[in-house]
């Protein structure tokens, strides 16, 4: 029988504990290839990289699942944030619901990107590489920072000046986008990784989408500053409100 784990601890066996990201591709197969964490050890010097200390045991066909689970994270579109300057919101949208839409993306190096809506509207939008982002926090085993305090410290937080010492409204909100992105990226790998690991069942994340506000729980739905205000729900599962 298949394990349960939650998405955001399977990443951090992925990346932490299998270094998947540097092992990808390298011919960890087969059965007993790695059979025990001494055997983790002796491997790593054809490898070039050292398995770190994990709670799980190693089995056969590990090698494998932390492949596939690189592999879908690698295979994530990257998504854009923008801020609308008059609600102070922030629109997060990926480069496939735009181009569906009829609006294009277009990308310069050290710019903000640029979309185009099907109305010919011009919006500038800072792109976020999600991969990235999921990468590099489950190989620490950490989350991305999204002032939760803040909010619950200030309330409504004024979107001039520094909110903060050190942090201003656009950086906060940028950095909720970035958590938005994050977690709704753990819930389409939950779905994705279903039934394709071999020892692994994923479960969707446990942590909560929006730690800002004062009611959390509510998955892929429209977040402001505003701690005390209700999100409004949105049908498109990568499109939402910051």
């Amino acid at each position: 029988m298949k394990q349960a784990i939650d998405i955001e601890d399977l990443l951090v066996w992925a990346y932490r504990d299998m270094e998947a990201d540097k092992v990808a591709g390298m011919g960890w197969t087969g059965p007993g290839d790695l059979a025990s964490s001494w055997g983790a050890v002796d491997r790593a010097s054809v490898l070039g990289a050292v398995v770190r200390v994990s709670p799980y045991e190693l089995l056969p066909g590990d090698c494998d699942d932390a492949a596939m689970v690189h592999d879908a994270v690698m295979a994530l579109d990257a998504a854009f944030a923008a801020i609308d300057a008059d609600t102070g919101t922030t629109m997060v949208l990926d480069r496939a619901m735009i181009e569906g839409e009829g609006g294009r993306v277009e990308e310069f190096p050290g710019e903000r990107a640029r979309i185009t809506g099907a109305d010919g509207m011009v919006t500038l939008a800072r792109k976020i590489t999600i991969s990235v982002h999921l990468l590099l926090h489950a190989r620490s085993s950490t989350r991305p920072d999204c002032y939760a305090d803040v909010a619950r410290r200030r309330g409504r937080p004024s979107r001039d000046g520094e909110i903060a010492p050190g942090l201003t409204f656009a950086e906060m909100m940028h950095a909720r986008a970035v958590y938005a992105v994050w977690h709704a990226a753990l819930g389409i790998l939950a779905t994705d990784l279903t039934d394709r690991l071999t020892r692994w069942a994923p479960q969707g994340p446990k942590v909560s989408d929006s730690p800002w506000l004062l009611r959390t729980g509510r998955v892929l739905e429209a977040v402001s500053s505003d701690n005390s205000a209700a999100g409004k729900p949105l049908k498109a599962k990568r499109k939402r409100r910051v």
